[in-house]
């Protein structure tokens, strides 16, 4: 019996790694930051034209994600958002570098 771990299952150890990030940089908000609902209408990658990177993490990515798995819906094959990360932290990439890598093991299961 094999154990390696299916593809979604990664996804969601990824996610929790993302959460916990932004927990231990008292940027998880539980809810209680969520932007209003215009707010999710932005064509705006990252929506960053109506809300924060943390608020986007915590509110589209990470919910969008866990949506996808429970539906068994395809997962996108290409994922790339640790180097909007490294941007949005540029000078700060010390005190955001578990944040960052969290982002950069999540995009490296979308490689292939």
């Amino acid at each position: 019996m094999s154990t390696k771990l299916t593809r979604e299952s990664n996804v969601v150890l990824a996610l929790a790694n993302i959460e916990k990030a932004l927990k231990n940089l008292n940027l998880w908000s539980n809810g209680t930051n969520r932007p209003d609902e215009s707010a999710f209408l932005s064509q705006t990658p990252f929506f960053l034209d109506t809300m924060s990177f943390e608020q986007w993490l915590e509110f589209v990515l990470i919910p969008r994600f866990y949506q996808i798995i429970r539906n068994q819906d395809k997962l996108p094959q290409k994922v790339v958002i640790h180097t909007y990360a490294m941007e949005i932290y540029r000078g700060k990439w010390q005190e955001y570098k578990e944040l960052i890598s969290s982002l950069t093991e999540f995009d490296k299961l979308f490689e292939n």
